[in-house]
């Protein structure tokens, strides 16, 4: 026969597991404030930004529509090449960068919303003044191969990062990271608390016994401190 708990019972779970609860709740909260505020180092992001325009005095491209087309499609192009081992060599040479091309990969990206011929090209790192450097060179680099690579010049810069400016950083995010730990130590309580009542099938209250043996109770029997 499947058993079914009641509200009544689910709130005396909780209340008689409310301390192993809140102190599950404390110590995630607090390991988590601690991991990220004394062992994660502060990542920054910096953006620049491209547009992808044809240039020129004869250039009408508000009113040829097949052109804005020929551009938005160059765009997954030209993301594949902003990130590309060339011009990420080319970046670590001019900026006498003290990594590898490789490893800026994963650091980088460019994005582009939908039916924009606007990029961002977005870097990301634990040194601020670097990030931005990175980002302005890669954009530089990216107009200079599209005109060379391409024999158009199509790509100009809109925006470049501010080395300068005062950003917080990315991540960690101590305030989310203690939030979100202290929600999983709620979770981890509630179930551990409901599962020791599942397992316990000792018959030590009123209501079980008249539940499992339909007795009634006669007595108590208490202790008396001395």
């Amino acid at each position: 026969m499947e058993e079914v708990i009641d509200l009544k019972e689910v709130l005396h779970i909780l209340k008689k597991n409310f301390k192993l609860i809140l102190g599950l709740m404390i110590t995630f909260a607090l390991i988590a404030g601690l991991v990220s505020t004394l062992l994660m180092d502060p990542v920054y992001q910096s953006e620049s930004q491209v547009i992808v325009n044809q240039k020129g005095k004869n250039a009408d491209v508000y009113n040829n529509p097949g052109q804005v087309q020929t551009n938005l499609q160059l765009i997954n192009t030209y993301s594949q090449m902003i990130n590309s081992k060339t011009i990420r060599k080319q970046v670590v040479d001019n900026l006498d960068l003290d990594v590898s091309e490789q490893s800026l990969q994963s650091r980088i990206s460019v994005t582009s919303e939908a039916d924009s011929q606007l990029m961002k090209i977005n870097v990301t790192g634990e040194n601020k003044k670097e990030t931005a450097e990175i980002a302005n060179e890669l954009a530089t680099i990216a107009q200079q191969e599209v005109k060379r690579v391409m024999d158009v010049d199509n790509l100009s810069i809109f925006s470049k990062a501010d080395p300068d400016e005062a950003t917080s950083p990315i991540k960690p995010r101590p305030l989310m990271n203690v939030a979100i730990a202290a929600l999983l130590g709620l979770i981890l309580g509630t179930a551990i608390a409901f599962l020791r009542e599942m397992l316990d099938n000792r018959l030590n209250t009123e209501e079980k016994i008249e539940k499992y043996l339909d007795l009634p109770t006669l007595g108590k029997i208490y202790t008396i401190e001395k």
